[in-house]
């Protein structure tokens, strides 16, 4: 396996560095341990992106065929439309399980931390960029170690943000399938309110709609009748 192959040639590597016993260990245990856990995870969910997306498409590409089909013969058609209907619940819940987990962004992430830790051990080993200023592995050791830290730290991080936003996206869904459409609202005694938008509409009043004047209070404090203005009345 790759896995094997990658683990024996870097133990190799780490054991002819000019390095202590702890130091190599802490390489063996800490760098060449999440190298071999990347490479393993990428690997794994770019296998499901690649299944799950395939059945997504496969499935979108046969189910309108059979859609359109027309057969005569009542059991065959039968038979046709359970098909259709089994192809179109597999690429629903292709689909639905793929952006779930994040197979495909989750591979892409445990990817690029992989080939970094690979690309700095390959420096490190060489002692060059960063790394050519010193004269030998030892020296070296404390800086590297720092940087693959950072990487790894990078990497729990972004899979936390990810995690975060699936969480966020599922309960924007379900909120949204939980409330009753925005065009109108239910009030606690179950009766209908318009929405807002139309409440808030101005109706036009025609100009033959008579206007009254405020009732006149009279001098002992009583409200006389309202009175019609005359300009309102049209002749």
């Amino acid at each position: 396996m790759a896995s094997e192959y990658l683990k024996k040639e870097f133990t190799n590597l780490i054991d002819t560095l000019e390095l202590s016993d702890l130091q190599k260990q802490f390489m063996k245990s800490r760098w060449l341990d999440q190298l071999l856990w990347l490479d393993g995870r990428s690997q794994s969910t770019k296998k499901w992106s690649s299944r799950l997306r395939l059945m997504t498409i496969i499935g979108g590409v046969l189910v309108p065929a059979f859609v359109s089909l027309n057969f005569n013969d009542n059991m065959f058609g039968q038979y046709i439309g359970w098909v259709t209907f089994g192809l179109s619940q597999m690429v629903a819940i292709s689909a639905s399980v793929e952006q779930y987990f994040g197979f495909s962004e989750k591979q892409t992430l445990y990817r690029k931390t992989a080939e970094s830790l690979k690309s700095e051990a390959w420096k490190f080993f060489q002692l060059t960029g960063s790394y050519d200023k010193y004269s030998n592995h030892s020296e070296a050791y404390s800086i590297f170690a720092f940087r693959v830290e950072k990487f790894i730290q990078e990497d729990v991080q972004a899979i936390i943000e990810l995690a975060k936003e699936s969480a966020n996206q599922e309960k924007q869904e379900q909120n949204h399938q939980g409330y009753p459409s925005k065009s109108t609202s239910v009030n606690e005694t179950g009766n209908r309110n318009l929405s807002p938008a139309i409440n808030s509409t101005s109706w036009p009043v025609s100009e033959h709609t008579p206007s009254y004047k405020e009732p006149l209070k009279s001098s002992s404090g009583d409200s006389t009748q309202p009175e019609l203005s005359t300009s309102d009345v049209s002749t």
